[in-house]
């Protein structure tokens, strides 16, 4: 109950209010298109950079090898599932898989990691954003793209898309941002105070302004019936298998520490917004992944609590 009352209840009562600020016409379109800015170009890269640059150690930790293990099998078994049960054609049943194993790892992982163990929790974080960025959401694209999800005379080839994706990441701040802390690191340059407190005052606004604007953001859940399977598929793989798996794997192999329980937190992230930007840009299963996202993330109010509990 106290992890409930000191983490997870804020935490949704400021995505809440962002749902409500949008719905009452508190604030309109332009003003959280400029607060999600501010969040995702400024706000989290500084708290990201003073994070890594500060750090009295950095390394790959087993746990992260093993949350992409997790990730993989949790995204071949919503494919299966997909194919053989619900008789999803191929590009779909890999936006299906897409939804069950992307987890919002910044705008709602960032924010849920430095309230249950503080910012020293971040840098164990930074391996598994890269493995959503730049290994996941590419290998979505290739599968999406070889089923033939996109409609006859709108389809790229997976190669140009892939290119496109791959650009994309190339310019995402986050990746850029971590990329730079860690060359600042690799040169042994001293961060001097001044800059700290920059990075300081503006980083601790990223966690509150991304999950406000998480909730502006989210939107309305409205499903078919014809999708309803899809969707529930999608939660139970994301938030309930993909956490027992690493919980049961990582007993089984004698893990533990602050990189461990961070990387089981994630693994019960719901579904992040950008599996739902991949659907719509490929024109596959756009309403399934947006009831999904919504779903997912009201749902994890209860996933969350339990993992936290659990992890102690």
């Amino acid at each position: 109950m106290s992890m409930l009352l000191t983490v997870i209840v804020p935490v949704f009562a400021v995505i809440v209010m962002g749902r409500l600020a949008v719905l009452r016409g508190f604030t309109d379109a332009a003003a959280v298109r400029g607060m999600t800015d501010l969040v995702f170009y400024v706000a989290m890269p500084c708290l990201l950079f003073d994070a890594i640059v500060r750090a009295e150690a950095l390394r790959v930790a087993d746990s992260t090898a093993l949350f992409l293990a997790v990730s993989l099998s949790v995204y071949a078994l919503g494919m299966a599932l997909a194919i053989a049960a619900l008789r999803l054609p191929f590009g779909q049943a890999a936006v299906t898989g897409l939804n069950a194993a992307f987890g919002n790892a910044v705008m709602m992982g960032i924010p849920i990691v430095v309230a249950a163990f503080g910012p020293d929790a971040l840098p164990p974080l930074l391996g598994i954003i890269t493995i959503h960025s730049v290994l996941i959401l590419p290998l979505a694209t290739i599968l999406i793209e070889f089923g033939g999800a996109r409609r006859e005379g709108q389809r790229e080839g997976p190669g140009r898309v892939l290119r496109a994706t791959m650009a994309g990441l190339s310019r995402n701040p986050v990746i850029l941002t971590m990329l730079a802390a860690f060359l600042w690191r690799g040169l042994g340059i001293p961060l001097p105070e001044v800059l700290h407190g920059f990075l300081k005052l503006f980083g601790a606004a990223g966690p509150p302004l991304a999950l406000f604007c998480l909730g502006a953001t989210l939107p309305p859940l409205a499903a078919s019936a014809g999708v309803i399977r899809e969707v529930l598929l999608a939660c139970a793989l994301r938030l309930a298998i993909a956490p027992a798996l690493m919980l049961g794997a990582g007993w089984a192999l004698g893990m533990g520490g602050m990189g461990f329980k961070v990387a089981v937190l994630i693994s019960g992230m719901p579904t992040g917004a950008n599996a739902f930007l991949l659907a719509r840009r490929t024109d596959t299963g756009m309403e399934a992944s947006a009831a999904t996202v919504v779903l997912a993330t009201m749902l994890s109010v209860f996933s969350l609590s339990v993992l936290l509990t659990t992890l102690g």
